[in-house]
């Protein structure tokens, strides 16, 4: 018996979302638009003092920041060195950070092993390494310990021993984590999109650089790349912890202020190439997902338009908005995550985003990207997107200064990239001060979508015959066993692979590209997985009997002033009806819709509902999981399979993606075991656009040979909604018909 509408079962919470809107905190408040549904506000943003601090610089040039933190009787010590990865000579990338590898393995006063009993004896911590601008040398010690592990960190920077076994050793662990990191999809899509980005500028190379590179890498290397950048004029100390400014500068004069300064080589490198179109698919075959990298060069992180830069990826891929993790996870189950960040340094720096998929899924997931790159240059970002974003990095900046260590971090990359320190004081103002005019302006500078790198690492078989009708028609492919990053083609070799012709994409239709069709067995797995879900819920006779049902129910509405407590009714008749009454603290509230038409009632009297909120109610009577499930085994509706959905206790559950109409995709999670959908995923049509839901459902009982949820939560694009605990459930009573009408004269 085909349905427009029949009820999960488990009362669906998300019929009372709308009542988040009508319900009032106190009787005098205002009327509020129907439906509003916002997160609870957060918490006012605590009072940030960045700690004192004092800025000297020693008569050999080695610059001492002190900052004064008492609140731990601890000390972080960081040296930094500007010179890394950027500074290798040629052809032997790995170089700098080999260089810093070996520091701490034995100096000409200390061996290793003396080195590690002494940092561990008194409790602290060591370490050292190299990244693309920078060396380092740290340690967090306590106070008392503060004047030895100042010794230890000039010991260990000034005079490394480079003991010929020492620097074979540590070779030798590069080598072996260079060949796993090769077997690892997500590393080699990350150097291979740096390769591309950066070309053969320095920072296009792995820091650790490649195989052969530290292969050809010899100690005289090494002990060069001392000699020539490990000097006091080319580097910054920051002390921060429990000490007066005095104790700070009189420790590094002690330790450093012998410390020869020297003429250091000026940079020699090239200036990055500009943004420039091209796909490389690095094939990996066998392999079930892919890896994705999109973007291009970026900025440097002194550019007076940084934070406004910052701040629009984040509204693409990054804390507090991420519209690609919306729209490839939440709408279209592509992935268990995606995200979009800035990599700022030097010279310059580069916009990436990054994601996997199923190799099948793979061109869809690109263009999805490609096509939010184009939107965010395109489109005016809007102020709740914008306010998200900023609030994240207001909110989270006192968590980046709580710790000594971290304070000196903070210090020392400011004071590293030519920054006042004033800025880290007034962090906030300058995140809260971005405009929804500087978002746009910013990403119509900044942003090249039509000149976009972009790199894919997985089983081309799957995927690659499907780049061209979505707009890829010119890519260059490369074995994984083959791939070099220091050929021009990343073919190790030569024998460049012959590009597949066709339409170079351009710029993106306005309209969604059209979803590559799954294959017969993806089809047939799917309609396995909802015919296992419909005997999970009791078997197709039982839900195909359900005419009409009542619900007794108590829900928890989280609204901006609080959460609400409701006692609510509900009353279903099949294929297009159902009413809910619930009792607040300021009255009673309704809602009924009823074959397309709804009437809402609340203290201020009745009245129909504003076209959203008939529009909200018809896609959920539409999203129905029983509906959806019934429909779906008669073939009237599109199903293929998404990736699994982490569920509770690690286990993994079952996704199957099923198409309906306008509305688009409903991604059903469900338990292996049972069949018992565990979670929906959906878009809902709300006053300030299209957002996604997800209802979760717990504690299934059996009514009449029917699994129940008794308990479902509501979420929307992450936020709570609705708590909600059924009380008591029957199955097709007789229902009043005159519950559905509205109240005459009104």
């Amino acid at each position: 018996m085909a349905r427009g509408f029949v009820p999960t079962l488990a009362l669906r919470a998300s019929v009372l979302i709308a009542l988040l809107a009508a319900v009032r905190p106190d009787a005098a408040a205002q009327t509020r638009d129907w439906p509003s549904e916002r997160a609870p506000k957060p918490l006012a943003a605590p009072q940030v003092k960045f700690p004192p601090y004092e800025i000297r610089t020693l008569p050999n040039g080695l610059k001492v920041v002190a900052v004064l933190h008492h609140e731990q009787p601890a000390v972080s010590i960081r040296l930094l060195v500007a010179a890394g990865a950027a500074q290798d000579p040629p052809g032997k990338p790995g170089v700098a950070s080999l260089t810093a590898a070996v520091l701490d393995q034995g100096t000409t006063t200390r061996r290793a092993e003396q080195i590690a009993g002494t940092i561990d004896t008194i409790g602290g911590a060591l370490d050292t390494g190299a990244g693309s601008d920078l060396s380092f040398v740290n340690a967090v010690v306590m106070k008392d310990s503060f004047k030895l592990a100042m010794s230890l960190v000039s010991d260990v920077a000034r005079r490394p021993a480079f003991a010929p076994e020492e620097v074979e050793r540590q070779q030798q662990q590069v080598l072996s984590g260079l060949k796993v990191s090769y077997d690892d999809p997500d590393y080699v899509a990350s150097v291979v999109f740096d390769r591309l980005v950066y070309g053969f500028h320095p920072y296009g190379m792995p820091n650790n650089g490649t195989a052969e590179s530290v292969s050809r890498i010899s100690r005289n290397d090494l002990v060069a790349f001392h000699q020539a950048f490990y000097a006091p004029n080319n580097a910054i100390l920051a002390i921060v912890g429990d000490l007066t400014a005095g104790e700070a500068f009189a420790g590094a004069e002690e330790a450093f202020g012998d410390w020869a300064r020297k003429e250091v080589p000026a940079p020699t490198s090239t200036n990055p190439p500009e943004p420039t179109r091209r796909l490389i698919v690095i094939d990996k075959p066998g392999a079930v997902q892919t890896e994705i990298r999109v973007g291009h060069i970026g900025i440097p992180r002194k550019h007076a338009d940084f934070m406004a830069l910052d701040l629009a990826i984040k509204v693409l891929g990054g804390e507090g908005s991420n519209r690609l993790h919306r729209v490839l996870r939440s709408e279209r189950g592509l992935t268990y995550g995606a995200s979009a960040d800035m990599e700022t340094l030097k010279q310059t720096g580069e916009i990436v985003a990054d994601t996997d998929t199923r190799s099948e899924t793979s061109g869809e997931a690109l263009r999805l990207i490609v096509d939010e790159f184009w939107r965010l240059q395109r489109e005016r970002v809007g102020q709740e997107e914008l306010a998200d974003a900023k609030a994240y990095l207001a909110g989270s900046f006192p968590l980046t200064i709580e710790t000594p260590d971290a304070i000196a971090m903070k210090v020392l990359n400011v004071l590293f990239y030519g920054l006042d320190l004033s800025e880290l004081q007034t962090y906030r103002e300058r995140v809260n001060a971005v405009a929804v005019d500087d978002i746009q302006r910013v990403a119509r500078t900044y942003l090249k979508p039509d000149r976009l790198s972009i790199v894919l690492v997985g089983d081309s078989s799957a995927f690659a015959s499907e780049l061209r009708g979505l707009g890829f028609g010119t890519y260059e492919q490369v074995p994984v066993d083959q791939l070099d990053l220091s050929a021009a083609d990343f073919r190790r070799g030569g024998g460049r692979a012959k590009p597949a012709s066709g339409a170079e994409g351009g710029t993106p239709a306005s309209t969604p590209p059209a979803v590559p069709a799954p294959s017969a067995a993806e089809v047939a797995e799917a309609r396995a997985l909802i015919h296992k879900a419909i005997e999970g819920k009791g078997g197709l006779q039982k839900l195909q009997a359900i005419r009409a049902l009542t619900a007794r129910a108590s829900t928890t509405m989280h609204t901006p002033n609080g959460p609400l407590q409701a006692s609510t009714m509900t009353y279903i008749e099949y294929p297009d009806r159902f009413r809910v009454d619930a009792t607040v603290a300021v009255g009673e509230i309704v809602q009924t819709y009823a074959a397309g038409q709804a009437w809402v009632k609340d203290p201020e009297g009745v009245r129909d509902a504003p076209d959203e909120m008939k529009e909200s109610f018809r896609r959920r009577v539409k999203c129905d999981v029983i509906a959806l499930l019934l429909a779906a085994s008669r073939g009237e509706l599109a199903v293929r399979l998404a990736p699994d959905v982490p569920g509770g206790g690690g286990k993994a559950l079952k996704a199957v993606e099923i198409t309906v109409g306008e509305i688009g995709p409903v991604v059903l999670a469900i338990d292996p075991d049972s069949g018992l959908v565990v979670k929906e995923t959906y878009r809902s049509r709300e006053p300030d656009g299209e957002r996604i839901l997800e209802e979760e459902f717990s504690d299934y009982r059996s009514v009449d040979g029917v699994q129940v949820a008794f308990k479902a939560v509501v979420r929307r694009e992450g936020a709570t909604l609705v708590d909600r605990v059924v009380s008591e459930i029957k199955l097709n009573p007789a229902i009043d018909q005159t519950l559905f009408k509205k109240p005459s004269g009104h």
